[in-house]
């Protein structure tokens, strides 16, 4: 099994859960206070640890306990990385179509910045991920296809490959059709900001 393909489903019933209940049942959830006032200090903790894995236990929490999504989203901006570990990308996906309500141009880089890079990749695996693509692109959110698309468009341009290399490694991405989505990449003031901050 590769490294980007799921594991296992992201929610696996109850019983994992049960070891953030703890601390989320003695949270006391203030809406109206400012981000690093609204949870206890145990609730940022423990969210920054599950931002820092692979988002497949930040996914299982906010299906349980939905009245964190919007300060996940915004905590976010704060979360540039903690950790070198990847997302696992069907995690990132549903974390982006839970966050749409809440998107903000700082969420969905950080989110995209933690998911799986092709560049350490042999041509092999580059190119049965763009067969996965193909498979995957349906249910995933649009910003991950388009990312991964753009990101195997660019290795090919890169690389210096044979005419026939890149015919093979475009192949199935030229069959998804691109969406139309959030524009992250426009410039704003954290565009450059690589590390974290508070205020």
């Amino acid at each position: 099994m590769k490294a980007y393909q799921k594991k296992g489903r992201l929610t696996n019933g109850m019983g994992k859960i049960e070891q953030y209940r703890t601390i989320l049942e003695k949270d006391v959830f203030q809406s109206d206070e400012p981000h690093w006032r609204r949870i206890s200090k145990n609730t940022i903790t423990l969210f920054q640890v599950l931002i820092d894995q692979d988002l497949s236990d930040l996914i299982l929490v906010l299906e349980h306990y939905p009245r964190y999504r919007e300060w996940v989203c915004e905590h976010f901006r704060y979360a540039y990385s903690y950790s070198e570990q990847s997302a696992d990308i069907d995690a990132a996906s549903e974390l982006l179509f839970m966050g749409e309500p809440f998107f903000s141009k700082q969420f969905v880089r950080n989110v995209v910045r933690k998911l799986p890079s092709i560049s350490e990749w042999s041509l092999e695996e580059i190119k049965e991920f763009g067969h996965y693509i193909l498979e995957r692109h349906f249910e995933w959110h649009p910003i991950i296809v388009n990312h991964y698309c753009d990101a195997v468009s660019t290795y090919t341009q890169q690389q210096g490959l044979h005419p026939l290399q890149v015919i093979t490694l475009m192949s199935p991405i030229k069959k998804i059709k691109r969406q139309k989505t959030y524009d992250y990449e426009a410039e704003d003031r954290d565009a450059v900001l690589d590390i974290p901050y508070m205020n």
